[in-house]
């Protein structure tokens, strides 16, 4: 099977973020299929080689049996309404990113045709297929963010100071600054706790934070993610913590990279959290931008001795994130 992908994969640049890398992840899965011959086209930074995207995603089109496409909802929506305008009749596979489409769809007047004419779109939320139902795109999926794990040594060793790790972009809508602030007043506090965060963050975003950095908490730097190495570093740590605010938060993979690792989570209840946490089971959920919440919450989860007992559990709902479970049935309809 011929298999045009179109995705942000960030050849020439070095990315990390969420979208980067679920779409490479989906890449390699894609191209270990026996029966599946993969032509790819890199989104990234696409204003700046539009002609040259344009041209390659022509003649890979016209060489296809069937569309891939992975992409960031407004990428996404000029590719789909090309496929619309030249009334393409292939079979069209999207992987949506993030939990903002039917947002965009509706808020942005987006044309509903241009999804409801492809084959399948593969969401990440329950309560995202509903409202996409909602409006006549019923050829929805529900598709977890997906993980490929290779073994790997669990570094854990028991110490008296509880560490929290940050992992993923560092931008203010991620909560960075109200998990240091959480940590400060935790110690304040006599519990004695510290904070690694780890990922891509400017160099003027990091100098404005580390204002708030005591000698608890450190910045360590990017962690470049092979499947392997990131379970080790984050398996050395208690807590992940995410007090989000970032509007088109979905399944974030470093949530997922936290229950591989085996991590209690501190998270903010955002949209589309209690699809993915267990309150008071792996971790806790506080009330969005409840920073007195978060404190109080997190608090009776220490003094409670809850840690370990959640972070057993994220082990055990890590499984559902494995790469063949969340793409057998994907992989079986492309092939036929």
């Amino acid at each position: 099977m011929k298999v045009l992908y179109i995705a942000t994969t960030a050849k020439k640049r070095n990315r990390l973020d969420g979208e980067t890398v679920k779409c490479k992840l989906l890449e390699e899965y894609l191209q270990k299929q026996k029966n599946i011959y993969l032509k790819s086209v890199d989104t990234d930074n696409w204003k700046h080689h539009i002609l040259k995207l344009v041209f390659f995603i022509i003649i890979y089109f016209l060489w296809c049996d069937k569309v891939v496409i992975s992409s960031a909802d407004r990428g996404a929506n000029i590719i789909l309404n090309f496929f619309r305008k030249v009334n393409c009749k292939k079979e069209i596979y999207y992987f949506v990113i993030g939990g903002s489409l039917y947002t965009n769809i509706t808020e942005k007047k987006w044309n509903v045709e241009s999804y409801t004419r492809i084959k399948e779109i593969y969401v990440e939320a329950k309560s995202l297929k509903e409202n996409l139902n909602s409006i006549g795109i019923t050829n929805i999926q529900v598709v977890n963010n997906f993980r490929l794990i290779k073994p790997f040594k669990n570094m854990y060793q028991k110490e008296m100071e509880i560490r929290f790790v940050f992992f993923g972009r560092i931008i203010k809508a991620k909560g960075i600054e109200e998990a240091i602030r959480l940590i400060n007043r935790l110690n304040k506090n006599g519990y004695k706790c510290r904070l690694d965060i780890f990922g891509q963050v400017s160099k003027e975003y990091l100098k404005e934070i580390s204002k708030l950095f005591t000698e608890k908490i450190q910045y360590k730097g990017e962690i470049k993610p092979d499947n392997k190495t990131e379970y080790e570093i984050l398996s050395q740590y208690d807590i992940f913590i995410l007090p989000t605010e970032y509007p088109g938060e979905c399944l974030p993979g470093a949530l997922i990279d936290s229950y591989v690792a085996g991590l209690a989570v501190v998270v903010s209840d955002w949209q589309y959290a209690r699809e993915y946490v267990e309150d008071n089971r792996n971790g806790i959920i506080f009330k969005y931008k409840d920073y007195e919440d978060m404190f109080e919450k997190t608090k009776k989860m220490i003094t409670s001795n809850l840690i370990q007992k959640f972070k057993n559990r994220s082990l055990e709902l890590s499984k559902k994130y494995l790469i063949d479970e969340n793409l057998k049935d994907f992989i079986e309809k492309i092939l036929r």
